[in-house]
C-alpha cells in the first residue's frame, strides 16, 4: 500500500460523476493511490455518500454540478482549478443512457444524451487542458464504450456518443501532445448500481445475469473496480508513451465470431 500511495503523492485528479459506479470505484482508487481527488456528480446525495467512504477528507473535494448546466460546471471546474493550484489527471466518467426505441426515440432525447456524453467531455476537457500541460505529467482517460466499435440496433444514439467520446479522444491526443496525453476506457457491460438494479427487476435475474456472463469468453461481468484499475495505470507514469488509445475491458467478447 506505501508503494500505491506514492505514486499519486502530490498529485491533483478530477473525476466526474464520481457519486456512484465507476466514477466512485476511480475516485476511491486515486485517494488510495495518493492522489489528491476533486469528485464531480450532479448527485448531491451521492457525493455526500463517498465523501463520508473517502479515506482522507483533507484530501477530498466534492462538487455539484450537472454537466448540461454550463454555468454550473464553470464554477465547479474553476473550484478544482483553484483548489490545489494544480491540476494532474482528468477523468471524464459522467454519462447517461436512456431507452431506446429507434421508431419513436425523439430528437428532444438527443439532447441530454450529447450534453451530457459528448459536449460535457469536450467542455471538461478543454477548460482543464491549460492546467494539466502545466503539470509536466499531465493526463486525460475518457469512458468510452464498447459500442463506440461494435453495434447495439437498442443503444443508436447512446453508442453515437461514446463513437463520438472515441473520436474525440484521438483528435485530443494530437492536439494536446507532447504536454498531455489523453486516451479512453471502453468497458462492456460494467456490474454498476444501474445494471444490478434492471438485473434485479428482471422476471429471471438469475437467469438474465448468467446469459450476460456467459456472453463473454471470461465469464464474468466486469466491476466498477476493474474499470478503475485501468484508469489509474494510464493515467500514471506506466503508461507514458501511451496516448490516443483505446483500453477494451470487455472480457474478450468483440473478439469472438460467434
Amino acid at each position: 500500500m506505501p508503494e500505491l500511495k506514492s505514486r499519486g503523492a502530490g498529485k491533483v485528479a478530477l473525476v466526474t460523476g464520481a457519486a456512484s459506479g465507476i466514477g466512485r470505484a476511480t475516485a476511491l482508487r486515486f485517494l488510495e493511490a495518493g492522489y489528491r481527488v476533486a469528485a464531480l456528480d450532479r448527485d448531491a446525495e451521492g457525493l455526500e455518500s463517498f465523501a463520508g467512504e473517502s479515506p482522507d477528507a483533507e484530501r477530498t473535494l466534492t462538487l455539484v454540478a450537472d454537466l448540461m448546466d454550463e454555468e454550473k460546471t464553470g464554477e465547479a471546474l474553476d473550484r478544482a482549478l483553484g483548489w490545489k493550484d494544480r491540476l494532474d489527471a482528468v477523468i471524464n466518467v459522467a454519462g447517461i443512457s436512456l431507452p431506446e426505441e429507434f421508431s419513436d426515440f425523439s430528437r428532444e432525447d438527443w439532447v441530454p444524451l450529447i450534453q451530457t456524453n459528448l459536449r460535457g467531455v469536450f467542455v471538461v476537457c478543454q477548460t482543464t487542458a491549460p492546467a494539466l500541460a502545466r503539470s509536466g505529467e499531465g493526463a486525460i482517460v475518457n469512458v468510452s464504450s464498447i459500442l463506440a466499435r461494435v453495434a447495439d440496433p437498442t443503444l443508436i444514439a447512446y453508442g453515437a456518443t461514446k463513437g463520438g467520446v472515441s473520436a474525440m479522444t484521438r483528435a485530443l491526443a494530437m492536439k494536446l501532445a507532447p504536454e498531455v496525453r489523453v486516451n479512453a476506457v471502453c468497458p462492456g457491460d460494467v456490474a454498476t448500481p444501474g445494471l444490478e438494479t434492471w438485473i434485479a427487476g428482471h422476471p429471471d435475474p438469475v437467469g438474465v445475469r448468467k446469459q450476460i456472463e456467459d456472453s463473454y469468453p471470461l465469464r464474468r461481468i466486469c466491476t466498477p473496480e476493474d474499470v478503475a484499475q485501468a484508469i489509474l495505470f494510464l493515467a500514471g507514469p506506466a503508461a507514458r508513451m501511451i496516448t490516443g488509445q483505446e483500453l477494451v475491458l470487455d472480457g474478450g467478447l468483440t473478439v469472438k465470431v460467434y
